[in-house]
């Protein structure tokens, strides 16, 4: 179980003031100085400054929070296997691409590969599935956005390309470069998607920017989106593999802009020191397979 004193430390992290810290905790404001002079001593570091009213970390408190955070993290996943018998249960995220593009294909070859567990899928952004798998939510997920590899273990397993979206009946399929584009209705997804991440760090390589758009239309749920640019109403940018049902359909094509020619892998990621590390490492073999078998299929 996680140290007393390193709950309160976490918890003053979040606070950032000792009085809520205290009430939260049920304790004494004197108790929760204790707890993090005890842990200033133990370490030889100094965890907190005063900003104001506030506490703010130190460059050591910051490297003892994120160590803490695993620390909470194998501490609830010991808990979990300890509690969930002879079926283990694993829960994993998607990032939305990959739950439409690729996961009706892939999970049914998971569950005949692994017969034995239980999976959890669950569909955010790559933003929020970070979050969650360093909150001990997760125990993996598969992303296409950018994420500091310093921070988890990974295993690439897909790779996509990334391209501008239109109706096969609008005029924007004449674009041939990326500032052509900018005479469009834009319709993208929400900021923290990896998807509009990868496009936002396109537009400034090229010195434009999404609000140099004709419009900007933000859409979380892949199909409604796709929806709409298969309808005409505007283009978008997406990775293929998502779109791949409509392409086939000839409801929606790719522009073939000069300027953008980008693949992208979609990656299998955890946390490092797991205590499943082995069988992770097996799960993430068996998706980057049943992703390729997908890939022959679509492709």
């Amino acid at each position: 179980m996680l140290d007393p004193k390193l709950h309160t430390f976490l918890l003053l992290v979040q606070c950032q003031s000792t009085t809520r810290c205290a009430e939260l905790l049920h304790l004494t404001q004197p108790a929760v100085s204790q707890h993090i002079r005890a842990l200033e001593a133990a370490y030889g570091v100094k965890l907190f400054v005063k900003e104001g009213r506030r506490l703010a970390l130190t460059p050591q408190g910051h490297r003892l929070a994120q160590l803490c955070r695993r620390l909470a993290t194998l501490d609830e996943q010991i808990a979990r296997e300890m509690h969930q018998g002879d079926t283990p249960t694993l829960r994993f995220g998607a990032t939305l691409s990959i739950a439409d593009g690729l996961m009706p294909a892939v999970l049914p070859q998971l569950v005949d590969r692994f017969p034995e567990i239980q999976f959890h899928m669950v569909e955010q952004n790559t933003h929020a599935l970070l979050e969650q798998l360093e909150n001990g939510l997760l125990d993996f997920a598969l992303i296409e956005g950018n994420f500091d590899h310093r921070r988890y273990d990974y295993h690439p397993f897909f790779v996509s390309r990334f391209v501008g979206l239109c109706s096969p009946n609008s005029p924007y399929r004449a674009f041939r470069c990326l500032r052509d584009t900018l005479q469009a209705p834009l319709i993208l997804r929400e900021s923290g998607s990896g998807t509009r991440d990868i496009f936002e760090g396109e537009c400034r390589a090229h010195n434009l920017a999404v609000t140099d758009y004709m419009s900007l239309c933000e859409i979380e749920h892949i199909p409604t989106l796709l929806g709409l640019v298969a309808a005409g109403k505007g283009i978008t940018f997406a990775y293929e593999v998502a779109a791949q049902s409509l392409l086939a359909q000839n409801r929606l094509q790719v522009m073939e802009l000069e300027d953008l020619q980008l693949e992208r892998p979609f990656h299998f990621v955890c946390l490092p020191d797991s205590p499943q590390s082995e069988l992770l490492a097996q799960l993430a073999q068996a998706v980057e397979q049943a992703a390729s078998s997908c890939a022959a299929k679509f492709f």
